[in-house]
């Protein structure tokens, strides 16, 4: 996007210093400020972004900041990490194309990147990159979206109450869908209807007159949405909307009876599919193309892409994990045949009812068929303690380095291998190590 520096100063009360100039594009990241960007001196407790302002400067970029001397190309704010969410603001409220807003306990991600698919033959689309979901990463997700886009897919995080409301106000979206209210978080919040009134922030903020995709059976979802005067589709077995699996990776969407079909397997993933195609029809795909377009989609790095190294399949879903996500990754490793096994790691954030979800988990795992399991993390082996394993090898890892040992002394041929866990415990770097240790590059493995 191209916005003129006085534009993003009036947003957030800022001082330009200097002659007006247009910029093109936002960062946080000094090394990506190109010509013409605007760099956003955040500060932080190891490093200050102001330390590189001047570096900025030099190469033809422009600066937000909070601190320093006077310098012609800056704008002076109170706080750069404000400045920015109303800078993206801004931007959002004179754009033309319509704005899909994103968010859930999981599939955000997932959702986000089959709804830009899904939009694609009905108008070039853009979305936010990567996980860029909370107050820094959604506006300049709006600060470097392509100018040329006629929809923008953005994805919205939280853990606390308040935050989608701050993150909706700015996003100010057309439609909004909501994946899921699972329990990931639930510690910040301590019941389901908690969860579910801080998810409804996103649809008390969607323009009125919109519409909004949520599961079926969610009444303060529903209630909130109709307050707002929103055009509510529901999902689920008793919405309006409902999938019925025909395979691993296949399903239909009735009404309008609409096959599915992804490149990997996995309920979880069909579902995600089903909100991503039910918002693209509110915008008025024809559901045949929409999910004809979704066809191609297989995973995203650490969130469900199969990976070949040497004589090992591995399900890469080492990016984060709850209870539900958790148990939909095991049910579909249970429909595959041949020798299968899972490294699992700690599930965080589930407060007082941790102990239980991490054993229904694992009553889940021991139903799936598995020839073993690598559990990293207490949370883990704890409740391990009262699931009947029924044969299955089960062995405690205090790391992931350790699971990558274990795995390395005992790893058969031919398994299909899931890993997953919560994203601070860092299950990638067993997916890494095993791919090194095959010759893996980039997905496809090197004999």
């Amino acid at each position: 996007m191209r916005f003129l520096l006085s534009e993003i100063a009036a947003s957030c009360g800022g001082r330009l210093e200097g002659p007006d100039a247009e910029a093109a594009g936002a960062c946080i990241d000094s090394r990506a400020c190109m010509p013409g960007r605007l760099f956003f001196a955040m500060p932080g407790s190891r490093t200050d972004g102001h330390a590189f302002v001047d570096g900025v400067l030099a190469g033809g970029g422009f600066a937000v900041v909070s601190s320093g001397p006077e310098r012609p190309g800056t704008i002076r704010v109170r706080s750069v990490p404000d400045a920015l969410l109303a800078a993206g603001g801004a931007v959002r409220r004179r754009l033309g194309c319509r704005v899909a807003a994103i968010t859930g306990s999981s599939g955000k991600t997932t959702t986000k990147e089959l709804l830009t698919m899904a939009l694609s033959p009905l108008c070039p689309t853009d979305s936010s990159k990567g996980n860029l979901n909370n107050r820094i990463g959604m506006p300049l997700s709006i600060l470097d979206l392509d100018p040329g886009a006629g929809a923008f897919v953005l994805e919205l995080g939280m853990n606390h109450a308040g935050e989608l409301r701050e993150l909706g106000e700015a996003a100010a979206p057309d439609a909004s869908v909501i994946t899921n209210v699972g329990t990931a978080h639930i510690e910040f919040f301590g019941s389901h209807e908690a969860l579910a009134g801080a998810k409804a922030e996103l649809l008390d903020t969607t323009r009125r007159g919109g519409f909004c995709v949520i599961p079926a059976g969610e009444p303060v979802l529903a209630e909130r949405a109709q307050a707002r005067g929103l055009r509510i589709s529901t999902i689920g077995p008793c919405g309006e909307f409902r999938l019925r699996i025909t395979g691993p990776s296949e399903a239909v969407l009735e009404p309008p009876g609409v096959s599915i079909r992804l490149s990997v397997a996995g309920r979880h993933l069909l579902e995600d599919a089903a909100s991503a195609l039910v918002c693209a029809m509110g915008f008025g795909a024809d559901p045949g193309e929409a999910a004809g377009a979704m066809e191609g989609f297989a995973g995203i790095e650490g969130r469900g892409t199969e990976i070949r190294a040497g004589c090992v399949t591995i399900i890469d879903e080492s990016y984060n994990a709850n209870p539900g996500s958790m148990e939909a990754c095991l049910e579909a490793l249970s429909a595959r045949t041949g020798r299968k096994g899972a490294v699992l790691g700690d599930m965080l954030e589930l407060g007082s009812g941790s102990e239980a979800l991490h054993r229904r988990v694992l009553g889940k795992a021991a139903s799936c068929g598995l020839d073993f399991v690598v559990l990293v993390g207490p949370s883990m082996q704890s409740a391990s303690r009262d699931v009947e394993w029924k044969g299955i090898e089960v062995i405690p890892a205090g790391d992931p380095a350790e699971a990558l040992e274990s795995l390395r002394a005992m790893l058969p041929d031919g398994v299909c291998l899931l890993v997953k866990g919560s994203r601070s415990i860092g299950l990638e770097r067993v997916v890494e190590g095993l791919r090194e240790e095959a010759g893996c590059c980039t997905g496809s493995c090197i004999p």
